[in-house]
């Protein structure tokens, strides 16, 4: 701010030095309104963060994700190897929930469900059939 008074100060005494001699009074006054307009822009300039921060909308709220509620004959999937939380979601959705569900299937059927590479579902087919005997003993 200390800037802007200076610079007005100095365009008023310029004014004043030349209406006073009288030489390009009118040049004077467009001076002067230069100074004020400037001074003007300035503050606009200095405020434009409160300006804008009003007409920006806020960052919405972050997503609350919901998992699907889980029945009593629904599995832990993710003991199962390469069977994480996406995965084991996948699963669920399509049906998927225990691990007698993933012992009838093969590994090209799961793969299809879960539309991914089959590669990333070798073994799931053998591991649920280890963990279904073993509960059911």
């Amino acid at each position: 701010m200390e800037a802007l008074v200076l610079i007005r100060f100095v365009l008023d005494r310029y004014c004043r030095s030349i209406n006073e001699g009288g030489i390009m009074s009118r040049l004077g006054k467009y001076a002067r309104w230069v100074g004020v307009a400037g001074s003007l822009g300035a503050v606009a300039w200095a405020m434009r963060d409160r300006f804008v921060s009003i007409a920006v909308p806020r960052e919405p709220d972050r997503p609350v994700f919901r998992t699907p509620p889980t029945t009593s004959s629904a599995d832990d999937l993710t003991k199962i190897d390469g069977i994480g939380l996406a995965y084991a979601r996948a699963l669920a959705q399509v049906g998927i929930s225990n691990f007698a569900a993933i012992a009838q299937k093969t590994d090209t059927e799961l793969a299809e469900l879960l539309d991914i590479s089959e590669s990333r579902t070798v073994g799931w087919v053998e591991r649920a059939a280890v963990l279904r005997d073993q509960s059911l003993s």
